[in-house]
């Protein structure tokens, strides 16, 4: 993998999937330590403010969640999830999302190679707020990061749980 470019702060650097005990704005779930580099950097390309944080799969996001809760901090405000991960995939999260009333309103986009219409239909079945495929280069991937950002993080969402 080649090195973190100077403009990825310290903040997105660790997509280790160690557990993050403070306050952040999006955690991203995938198991590919590429596609988490270019989300990440895609990310910071928007908004180098926003707090991010990385983990590789469905269980290290549902430790992350609990943790989190543990702490008596608040959620993320939005999850990007994969579908397509080791030990717990982003079905599987999903599935306990809905069955947790703690977790459940926390808004999933489901970010994923598939272009599958029946992953589409089954994705937005389980929950999960709305299904992105992964687009093929950066440009693409700057472009989808900045109109998810600019949804989530301001048009779509009050200013008041920003930090």
């Amino acid at each position: 993998m080649p090195p973190m470019p100077a403009e990825v702060s310290a903040e997105v650097q660790d997509p280790s999937g160690s557990l993050r005990l403070e306050a952040f704005d999006l955690l991203i779930a995938d198991d590919d330590p590429d596609d988490r580099f270019m989300i990440l950097r895609a990310l910071r390309r928007c908004r180098e403010t926003l707090a991010v944080h990385a983990v590789r799969d469905g269980v290290e996001v549902m430790e992350q969640l609990q943790a989190l809760r543990a702490a008596g901090q608040p959620l993320p405000r939005l999850l990007l999830l994969d579908l397509n991960m080791p030990r717990m995939d982003g079905r599987e999260v999903l599935a306990a999302l809905k069955a947790d009333a703690g977790l459940r309103s926390l808004p999933v986009v489901v970010l994923t190679t598939s272009v599958e219409a029946e992953d589409l239909k089954r994705a937005y079945a389980d929950g999960a707020t709305s299904f992105i495929s992964k687009p093929d280069g950066f440009a693409q991937l700057v472009t989808t990061m900045r109109t998810l950002v600019d949804h989530w993080f301001d048009a779509g969402h009050p200013p008041a749980a920003r930090r």
